[in-house]
Order: C-alpha cells, then structure tokens, then sequence
C-alpha cells in the first residue's frame, strides 16, 4: 500500500472515531458553556457582595469612631458636672459675706473697702436709750465699698452710714486687701467661671 493510501485510511478513521466525540461533545458543551457562564456570574457577585462588605465595615468603623468620640465628651461633661457641684458644695458651705455700697462709683472717685462689724447686743445704743434692732446679718462677715473722692471723704460716708453709737465697728483694709476682701474676690471669679462654664 501507499503512504497516500495509508493516509487515507488514517483520515477515515480518525473521522469515525471523531463522530462519537463530537456527538457527546454535542451533549457536554452546552452544559460547560453554561456552567461556566454561571460561574463568571457568581465571581460578579462574590465582587458586589465584597465591595458592599467593604462599605459596611468603613460604616461600622465611623460609627464605631463616632461613639468613641461621644463617650470621650460625655466623660468631659460629666467631670465638669462634678467640678460644678463640688464648687456649689463648697460655696454652700462657706459663711455667707454680705457686701454694702457707700457712694455711687464714677471716675473722679475711688473705691475703699471697709471692713464693718456691729455689737452683738448694741449695747451702746441701748445705753442711749435707743431701741437697737438685732438683724442676723451681722453675725456673719460684712464689708462696705466706699465710693469717695478722698480717704476722708470715704471716712465721713462711713461714719454716715454705719453710726459709732449704734454699735457699728469699722475698719479700713489696706491696699493689698484682707481676708474679707480677697473672699469677696475669689466668690466673685468663682461666679464668673461657672456663668462662662453655663454658657458653652
């Protein structure tokens, strides 16, 4: 036989045995095709559902950051609350401390302060024959500021308003202050603070 006869007969058998496969590649291929189209699906979504994922974790992550901001200032506000009322606790305990105004303040004038105690029983009033009213103010610490041109001035106010003979003592405090006065001025920025603290 010749090779082109062998060929030939190679040919005829290589395309009977051909017919089988592409009968049942036929059957398969469609199957595969569709198989794999589903899969291409499933990376598509296996896709979307990470990058949604994704999202939902940056999402709980903010929240996660804002709650942990919102703790930290609810810490801060609560250590404020209990700053505010240790200070109302202090101040109520504190004897209170009554201030009086001699005088109008305007800029010809300076300010003395004047430290001013009354007898308990005014004893010297009632030596006079005067009828002398215990007021419960007077059992507590009480300072007047004077608005006067002078010291002298200040005095004569003084002396005006809180009379020897009913049992007023007074005296003036020096420059730098006294414990009255410096009482006074802490209760003063104490207030102030706490106003500014009400109003943020």
């Amino acid at each position: 036989m010749s090779n082109t006869t062998l060929l030939l007969i190679a040919i005829g058998a290589i395309m009977l045995a051909a017919l089988p496969v592409a009968a049942l590649m036929k059957d398969f291929l469609p199957g595969f095709l569709e198989r794999s189209a589903g899969l291409d699906q499933l990376e598509n979504r296996i896709y979307v559902l990470h990058s949604e994922a994704q999202d939902l974790q940056d999402r709980v992550s903010g929240a996660v950051s804002r709650r942990n901001q919102q703790s930290s200032e609810k810490h801060r506000l609560e250590g404020d609350i209990r700053r505010m009322e240790k200070a109302i606790a202090d101040l109520a305990e504190q004897p209170p401390l009554f201030v009086h105004e001699v005088g109008e303040p305007s800029a010809s004038t300076s300010k003395y302060t004047v430290n001013v105690s009354r007898e308990a029983a005014a004893a010297a009033a009632r030596a006079n024959g005067e009828r002398a009213q215990a007021n419960p103010i007077w059992r507590y610490t009480n300072i007047a500021e004077v608005w006067a041109g002078s010291f002298e001035e200040a005095k004569q106010q003084v002396e005006t308003a809180f009379p020897f003979k009913l049992g007023y003592q007074k005296s003036f405090q020096k420059a730098g202050g006294t414990a009255a006065e410096k009482m006074v001025a802490e209760a003063q920025a104490r207030a102030l603070a706490e106003a500014k603290a009400a109003m943020q």
